[in-house]
């Protein structure tokens, strides 16, 4: 018998795998949105992909057009954003911020990537995990497509979510800390062992 989580993941790649038969053949980013849908519907959330009912209906419209599983039209039926706290949303403004900062001009698909990645910082897992992906080498990849000049700037070679999370206090003109999601995460020790100041 599977656990629930490994029914989860079995369940998130069905899906993903279904969204995929709709995309254009050999999009670079058809599998990275095929794999935040898939993991968000198996786990019953699809307001966690951080795009708004718009931003998801357009990008089911370019990337997958066609799909519908059941999970997928009753979850859009029922899709309402996420309720942020105060902090988390000061966060998701300056992540957002800058993603666009930084994001390739003429990648019209980036501005989803970036809802999705900015609302992903939020949440207690390791990114490459939270999104549905294989390794940290996806979320590099991801990122390189659509942020290049902010992939070079990781000299450190820091996970992403705290890279990112830095990198956005520094632009706003703060101290640096961590996501909102980090402090709840199995490896905080790790990317954290001294205190923020």
């Amino acid at each position: 018998m599977q656990t629930p989580a490994l029914a989860d993941t079995d369940r998130a790649e069905r899906l993903a795998q279904t969204l995929l038969r709709h995309a254009p053949p050999c999009h670079p980013d058809a599998g990275f949105f095929a794999a935040v849908l898939g993991k968000r519907l198996a786990l019953g959330d699809l307001g966690g992909c951080g795009l708004t009912p718009q931003e998801l209906d357009g990008l089911l419209a370019r990337l997958f057009p066609g799909a519908a599983p059941a999970e997928l039209r009753a979850q859009r039926a029922a899709l309402a954003a996420p309720v942020l706290d105060a902090e988390q949303a000061a966060f998701k403004r300056m992540l957002r911020g800058l993603l666009q900062a930084w994001s390739v001009p003429a990648a019209d698909i980036t501005a989803w990537v970036t809802g999705v990645l900015a609302h992903a910082c939020l949440r207690p897992d390791h990114l490459w995990r939270d999104l549905g992906l294989s390794g940290r080498e996806d979320v590099t990849a991801l990122l390189a497509r659509h942020y290049p000049g902010l992939v070079a700037r990781n000299v450190g070679n820091l996970r992403w979510k705290q890279f990112l999370a830095y990198a956005a206090y520094e632009r706003a003109g703060l101290a640096p800390a961590q996501a909102p999601g980090c402090p709840a995460c199995e490896d905080y020790g790790v990317c954290y062992p001294q205190p923020l100041q």
